[in-house]
């Protein structure tokens, strides 16, 4: 896995680049980390408002970027849920692990060339493994809103999520921003990854 350069502030994720980049850099983690507290906002509606099952919401994870909203796994999406965070956050909740699946297959050769192969997981389904891991919302709306900053309600996974983004920044050529409850994750288009800690 690629290694990760971790740093003591939002600072140091820019250092020694352009000003105008930097500058651009700058703006998307402010929006990331705008959108890591809507996710949480969506989260807690669906929980508190008993919408997603207690057993479940241990496992159910929100990605959000401009006014759209993913939810982790398939065929869960409930219409309820939808029209829940639609009425009280004007965002749009989606679910489409079909989209993840296509893109990945579309640039598989790409994705081998930076390391990544999606994981297979002992519960995936027989006949579509690596479902599971395709399914995670951060990789959800990273094909839906491509090359926006994105915000995620819980922990990026590292053994999964990491090296598709670590991969994903270098094909498209383009920076990837992640904040989660974590902290802040800039993926480059050269391969230099960094991370800073969320400062409270």
């Amino acid at each position: 896995m690629p290694s990760i350069e971790v740093v003591a502030n939002i600072q140091d994720l820019v250092f020694n680049l352009d000003v105008v980049v930097a500058a651009q850099i700058v703006t998307h983690i402010e929006k990331a980390v705008l959108f890591q507290k809507k996710a949480q906002e969506i989260y807690s509606i669906l929980t508190s408002g008993e919408l997603v099952k207690p057993k479940m919401s241990k496992r159910k994870t929100i990605a959000v970027s401009d006014d759209i909203a993913t939810i982790s796994g398939w065929d869960s999406l409930n219409i309820k849920w939808k029209q829940a965070i639609k009425q009280n956050n004007g965002i749009s909740l989606e679910q489409d692990e079909s989209k993840v699946k296509n893109y990945y297959l579309n640039l598989k050769t790409e994705f081998n060339q930076y390391g990544y192969q999606t994981r297979v997981w002992d519960l995936d389904p027989k006949d579509d493994l690596g479902k599971h891991y395709r399914s995670h919302a951060e990789k959800q709306i990273s094909v839906i809103n491509l090359d926006k900053p994105v915000g995620v309600s819980r922990g990026m996974c590292e053994e999964d999520c990491y090296p598709y983004f670590y991969a994903a920044a270098q094909i498209r050529q383009k920076n990837i921003i992640i904040a989660d409850p974590n902290g802040i994750w800039v993926f480059y288009p050269h391969g230099q990854v960094k991370f800073v800690y969320r400062l409270l």
